[in-house]
């Protein structure tokens, strides 16, 4: 995985044969409980510090939530000792099972069969989205934070990298020695020479970048993060999309701040945030709560380069976020590239040979035809950031309504009603 693959070579007749098997998919998820049809690039975050269930795991709340699962899951959740272990784990298989359902277009989870690659990455076994060819997704969680990232064509990989001191670690630079190996001379040299203020933050890029690619391709730390050498374009700079924000008098959540691209602020996503604003923009859905849609104001990623084995690898795409001040990065590559021991994660793949983002683009460009998201409906940017859902957004409509009950109750305990 050296060299990028490129689809150059495919003759105009493959080259358009390829485009028409991908337009008989509709590339999105088809309506269901949570929303109506909607794109299935779902981005994805929910904060376990904004989670306070009564009773802890052993409150009637943790539980309901943990009935969703298998109970070989929930074993495996409650073999971890401390709560926030507990929540992220607990969150994380249910944010994966909303976005299978919702792939699906049901629901619930019922019927739902996950699978893991022989490097745990997690994937939709059974049964298949017919209107997505590629779908896969990838879950990570350091911290307070508990992402989801999908994509219905490409092999996608997510990864948080929270601060030192939600890690509960020192707030020192003992990681530097104990971590360098996987660095390269310039990435060194990239975090020895920012300031002491953000030298860990630029560490946190580094390292969540070559994690988002490790887990997209499903081998993780097998995979060598030392093969992979990543370039932060204005590491150094100022967010320029913060100050044209602010200059238009546009405020904004500290969860929800848009980061620059390349030092730029993509105009038609300033315009989807100021139509989010005033509410004049697409609708969330039917099955939106008021908390979801007051955390969907769209943000900016900013894309980092990526080098593997020494090539440059335009055909991935990898785009980073700050939420506070824990960084996202969500790789997007070509699915051809998924290592896979088993067979089963590549045997899902509808529709191979098409590369990565850049390559789609230069495959529509060789034929002058439309892009392909243009008869897609609702189509969201790679670059579109996450968005921050309350923990009973991952529920299914039964479990959803047990929990209101629940935590009525809970109140009205607390007023001595």
């Amino acid at each position: 995985m050296g060299q990028s693959v490129s689809t150059s070579w495919l003759s105009a007749p493959l080259a358009k044969e390829l485009l028409e098997e991908l337009r008989q998919f509709s590339l999105q998820a088809p309506g269901s409980f949570w929303d109506g049809p909607v794109s299935a690039r779902f981005r994805w975050a929910v904060n376990i510090n904004d989670w306070k269930p009564r009773g802890g795991s052993d409150g009637e709340e943790f539980r309901l939530m943990l009935s969703l699962l298998k109970p070989e899951e929930q074993e495996s959740i409650m073999s971890y000792r401390a709560l926030p272990d507990r929540k992220r784990t607990l969150l994380g298989r249910l944010l994966g099972l909303r976005a299978c359902a919702q792939a699906l277009g049901q629901s619930d989870f019922a019927g739902i069969q996950i699978g893991r690659t022989k490097g745990k990455k997690p994937f939709l076994l059974s049964p298949l989205p017919t209107t997505l060819p590629n779908f896969n997704f990838n879950v990570s969680h350091d911290g307070n934070w508990v992402v989801l990232a999908s994509d219905p064509i490409f092999l996608v990989g997510a990864d948080v990298s929270a601060p030192q001191q939600e890690r509960g670690e020192r707030e020192d630079e003992t990681w530097y020695q104990d971590l360098q190996a996987v660095l390269t001379d310039a990435e060194r040299e990239c975090i020895k020479s920012s300031s002491s203020a953000v030298r860990y933050a630029t560490f946190q890029r580094i390292w969540s970048a070559k994690e988002a690619v490790s887990k997209a391709v499903g081998q993780g730390l097998a995979f060598g993060l030392e093969r992979m050498e990543v370039q932060l374009p204005g590491a150094h700079q100022e967010n320029l999309g913060n100050l044209v924000l602010t200059a238009l008098g546009i405020t904004r959540s500290e969860t929800t701040e848009p980061t620059a691209k390349k030092g730029r602020i993509k105009f038609s996503s300033l315009l989807d945030s100021l139509q989010s604003k005033s509410g004049s923009g697409p609708e969330q859905g039917p099955a939106a709560t008021r908390e979801e849609k007051a955390e969907a104001v769209p943000t900016l990623m900013q894309r980092v380069e990526i080098h593997i084995d020494g090539w440059p690898r335009a055909d991935w795409t990898v785009y980073q976020e700050e939420l506070r001040g824990s960084w996202i990065s969500m790789a997007i590559g070509p699915v051809d590239e998924a290592v896979d021991a088993n067979g089963t994660f590549r045997a899902t793949f509808r529709l191979p040979g098409l590369g990565g983002p850049s390559d789609l683009e230069a495959l529509q460009g060789k034929l002058d035809v439309q892009p392909t998201s243009a008869s897609a409906g609702p189509w969201i940017p790679h670059d579109k950031g996450f968005q921050i859902l309350p923990v009973e957004a991952l529920l299914p409509q039964e479990a959803k309504e047990q929990l209101a009950i629940l935590r009525g109750r809970d109140v009205a305990l607390a007023a001595g009603v």
